[in-house]
């Protein structure tokens, strides 16, 4: 499943943003870009650990966004949509004695200049610092005019991370 859509974001992805000749795209600074889009994500389990859910469709998430979950595909059409999502979340988590999030990168898969995907896996603590969850999570980002964005992720094993071979 999680290599299905990895192709099918990429090829979503690359005909959305990609130019019309792929011989002709410019040169890519995988490193630069590796950097961007980790600090991309960070900024996100930032924001989300500081319970600061306004932020996430406004600087995070592209809108439209997709999360594909055991239901399958799952459409975020608006901002407001994607912030019902991200509070309802929270919301839950608070209710189980969450208290943080962070992401653990495994690897970032530069696709071109505009496209990637960080997979990795993100642990859930509770507020008394012992460990609530682990799961894998692989987030394909693209860039925009007003830099990177998450357009899709999906969950995973911890072990299945996303690789370039």
């Amino acid at each position: 499943m999680l290599r299905r859509f990895a192709l099918a974001m990429t090829g979503a992805l690359s005909l959305s943003i990609a130019s019309p000749s792929f011989a002709q795209q410019p040169p890519v600074d995988v490193a630069k870009v590796t950097t961007e889009v980790k600090a991309t994500v960070d900024k996100y389990y930032r924001l989300f650990t500081e319970q600061n859910m306004k932020a996430l469709p406004e600087e995070i998430y592209m809108t439209p966004w997709i999360i594909i979950g055991g239901n399958g595909p799952e459409a975020d059409l608006t901002k407001e949509q994607a912030l019902a999502r991200f509070e309802g979340s929270l919301k839950q988590l608070v209710q189980n004695g969450w208290g943080k999030s962070i992401f653990t990168t495994e690897n970032v898969c530069v696709l071109n200049a505009n496209a990637a995907l960080a997979s990795g896996y993100n642990t859930r603590y509770k507020k008394d610092g012992s460990v609530m969850s682990v799961g894998g999570v692989t987030y394909l980002l693209g860039r925009t005019k007003e830099g990177w964005r998450i357009v899709s992720y999906t969950g995973h094993p911890k072990e299945k991370v996303v690789r370039c071979n």
